[in-house]
């Protein structure tokens, strides 16, 4: 399994000059058969899969309100 952090750029003044800091929101997972998701602090033990993206034509919505949410069957 690889794993990579996630991180979000903060930045802060510091006696004139500026710096950056850079702290982890969560984790990307990719397993031994190619299966990515990513892990996010704020949302514990809630894994979000990774997938390629389809050209719209392609992707069959999942219902009526799909598109609302860019939700499709996969």
């Amino acid at each position: 399994m690889t794993i990579k952090n996630i991180c979000t750029k903060k930045t802060y003044q510091k006696n004139g000059e500026d710096k950056s800091f850079w702290p982890i929101v969560g984790t990307l997972k990719t397993t031994d058969d190619g299966k990515t998701f990513i892990e996010l602090n704020m949302f514990p033990n809630t894994p979000f899969y990774v997938f390629d993206c389809k050209p719209k034509e392609a992707a069959k919505p999942v219902n009526s309100d799909a598109d609302d949410f860019n939700m499709v069957e996969l």
